[in-house]
């Protein structure tokens, strides 16, 4: 709701001639979760109409010209599954394992033999993800954010490459600024 708030501000801002935008996408990405793939982009829809207009047609990693706007959405989530559930870390964390196994399989036991009851990382396997792999990259980039820990010095071009949801990523993004060239 945090960003929903945000890009109402800069509607606001563009309307008002605050500042000179001649030209946009705008392109989301979300984790489905444990709602689902569908349920995401029914929440999108539902939320974000009101900017773009008929969004009946949006689907996941698709752009559609929504009041003249490219807009586009991008969920994580694992295909193998009816509801399409899961997150970012689904896809993140096998990568991490590759590259650091030694470091991915002591984070896992630690994180795993220390929570306690009640702690984030029980019973919610995207934050349980989100620890290991932050753990990993501790030592090479010690309290620094996730996406620092897998961007920067942290994963190679060829991890990125390797993994489908990446490519699938990197196309919906090229498509998005294909959108833009009139």
């Amino acid at each position: 709701m945090k960003i929903l708030m945000q890009l109402q501000a800069v509607f606001r801002r563009a309307k008002t001639g605050e500042f000179d935008v001649s030209q946009y996408a705008a392109a989301f990405l979300f984790d489905a979760d444990d709602v689902g793939l569908e349920e995401t982009l029914n929440f999108f829809r539902r939320h974000y109409s009101a900017h773009f207009g008929d969004m009946t047609d949006l689907e996941h990693g698709k752009w559609i010209a929504g009041n003249g706007v490219p807009v586009g959405c991008f969920v994580f989530h694992d295909g193998n599954e009816p509801r399409k559930t899961g997150t970012l870390e689904t896809h993140v964390a096998p990568m991490v394992e590759a590259v650091w196994p030694n470091k991915f399989s002591a984070a896992k036991k630690y994180i795993e033999d220390n929570a306690c009851d009640g702690d984030a990382v029980r019973g919610n396997e995207a934050k349980r993800m989100k620890a290991i792999i932050t753990s990993v990259g501790q030592f090479d980039n010690p309290g620094r954010p996730l996406s620092e820990i897998i961007g920067r010095n942290g994963l190679s071009n060829e991890q990125f490459e390797i993994s489908q949801a990446s490519r699938e990523l990197a196309e919906f993004l090229i498509c998005g600024k294909r959108s833009l060239v009139r």
